[in-house]
Order: C-alpha cells, then sequence, then structure tokens
C-alpha cells in the first residue's frame, strides 16, 4: 500500500490534530515532495521499522499509511513531539523518549527490520556513535535510510543573500525589542558541516554495506520558508541566544518583509538539494 493524500498528510477517523513546533511544515506538500524519495527507498516488506527523530510523527504516519500492518516504534527526545505524535496516531504505533544514540539502550538487538531517520541525520552530534547504535537493533540484512537537505554543498549560491537578510532581518528586530544577542560559540553546528561524502565514509566505517545514494533537487516556496522559520532546529541558529518561539516568530516577521519587497514580481523561492541514502546491515 502507497497511500497519500495532496499533502503528504493521513487522516486516522477520531485521531486528534494539536499543535507543535513543525505541524506547519508536517501539512506542507513541499515537504510531503522533499519524503517521498525517501519513503520509496523503503523495502516492499518490513514487518518493524524504527522511525528515529520522529518528531511529532509526520513519516510515522506515512509508513503507517504504507503498510498498515507494520509494526512502528518511533523515537524521539523532543517529550512535546512524542505527545503530539500519540495524540495523533493513537495506538497505531509506540513512541519512545531517547535520540538516536541511545537506541542501542532502548532495543534488544536485531529488534528492527528497517530504521529510518527522515529530515533529522543533520541535528545527531555523534555520528559514529549513532550508527553503531542502529546497526546493533537492525537485523542482519536490515535497512538503514535517511535522508538531508542540510549538509554542505546542500544551498544554491545564489540563495545565499536570501539567507543572510533574512538571519539579519530577525537579529535587527531582537535588538530593537532589547533581546539578547548571540552567536552559536560553535559555529555552524557540525552536523550542517558534513557532506554526502561524510555520510558514505561514516556509513562504511560503521560497517554498512550496499550503499546507494542520490541527491535531488528541489525548489521551494514561501509556505515553506515560513515552516522552516517556525522549526526550532531553523530558530535556534539563527538567534542562540532569543527564546525559540520567540525567535521563530521574528524570521517570520522578516520573511513577510521580504515578501512585501517583492510586491507582486518574482516571487520568493529557495533551491535546496537533498541527499538520500540507503544502506544495509550485514
Amino acid at each position: 500500500m502507497n497511500a497519500r493524500t495532496e499533502t503528504g498528510t493521513a487522516r486516522f477517523p477520531g485521531a486528534a490534530q494539536p499543535p507543535s513546533d513543525y505541524a506547519a511544515l508536517r501539512r506542507d506538500p513541499d515537504y510531503a515532495g522533499l519524503n517521498h524519495p525517501l519513503l520509496d527507498m523503503l523495502p516492499a516488506a518490513a514487518p518493524t521499522v524504527l522511525d528515529v527523530g520522529c518528531g511529532d510523527g509526520a513519516v510515522s504516519e506515512q509508513l503507517l499509511l504504507r503498510d498498515p500492518a507494520v509494526s512502528l516504534v518511533g523515537v524521539d527526545p523532543d517529550a512535546a513531539m512524542l505527545d503530539a505524535a500519540r495524540a495523533r496516531l493513537g495506538d497505531r504505533a509506540r513512541f519512545v523518549a531517547g535520540d538516536a544514540s541511545a537506541v542501542a539502550r532502548l532495543f534488544p538487538p536485531g529488534a528492527f527490520d528497517v530504521v529510518v531517520l527522515a529530515n533529522c541525520i543533520h541535528l545527531v552530534p555523534g555520528l559514529a556513535e549513532a550508527l553503531d547504535a542502529i546497526g546493533h537493533v537492525l537485523v542482519g540484512g536490515g535497512r538503514l535510510v535517511f535522508n538531508s537537505a542540510f549538509y554542505a554543498g546542500a544551498e544554491s549560491g545564489a540563495d545565499l543573500p536570501l539567507y543572510a537578510e533574512l538571519v539579519a532581518g530577525a537579529r535587527r528586530a531582537a535588538q530593537e525589542r532589547g533581546l539578547p544577542l548571540a552567536r552559536s560559540a560553535a559555529g555552524r553546528p557540525a552536523g550542517l558541516r558534513r557532506t554526502a561524502g561524510d555520510y558514505q565514509a561514516a556509513l562504511a566505517a560503521a560497517g554498512f554495506t550496499d550503499v546507494v545514494t542520490t541527491e535531488r533537487t528541489f525548489t521551494f516556496g514561501p509556505r515553506f520558508l515560513a515552516a522552516v522559520c517556525a522549526t526550532p532546529m531553523f530558530a535556534t541558529a539563527a538567534l542562540p541566544a532569543v527564546d525559540r518561539r520567540t525567535a521563530a516568530k521574528l524570521l517570520t516577521e522578516s520573511l513577510e518583509k521580504q515578501l512585501e519587497k517583492q510586491d507582486g514580481r518574482t516571487p520568493v523561492t529557495i533551491t535546496r538539494r537533498c541527499v538520500y541514502f540507503s544502506a544495509t546491515r550485514p
């Protein structure tokens, strides 16, 4: 079964739809399009699936649509996101607090046929440790699939001024409101500095085989940009000293000002590449 709605969001009868930091992104059709190639890399039959970094269950939901009989477990370190996922999906899946590096402590060896990390591998600080843990919980011959649109080389050079002005506008607004301004002491997070080649090397070092990788280019519109601005990852990276929800609001206001400047002219869009990986545990 491979059912998808136009917005990429399933509708389970009676499921609540509580708001979350990722709700707008989950409902965005561009985000659904970003996930389609990842879902297409999954094996046709996988009785047990672990969705690492599941957030509020956007991809968990799609996995259940593909195969209603799958035994699905979602893992995420954010308790609020897990609550949102449980409220939306009910007893269709089980959700556990933890991160990628913790899965070997949370589950027995060989517990899953497939492990999925959708749009979150760049948030994993200790990649080698995480891949070792994932290999531990995969069965022999099990599959790991993941993707990211946040890696070195993902951005289009032509879009860099837009990103710079978006963040600069939010920082100016924060300064005008007397909010603290600071840059991350570590600079650009390590996960965002990784290249596609770094992921290939890490998979090989962790013992994964049959590695398949592909890169695709996407053009995203203002709705997607606004949804990304509301996410903790982007807001915290742009304004690390500001409360993440306030930071998201300032970024959204900065984007709205850029859209107003267009005044009906060429719409604001960004182009990004997304890398997709599939690998097998021997």
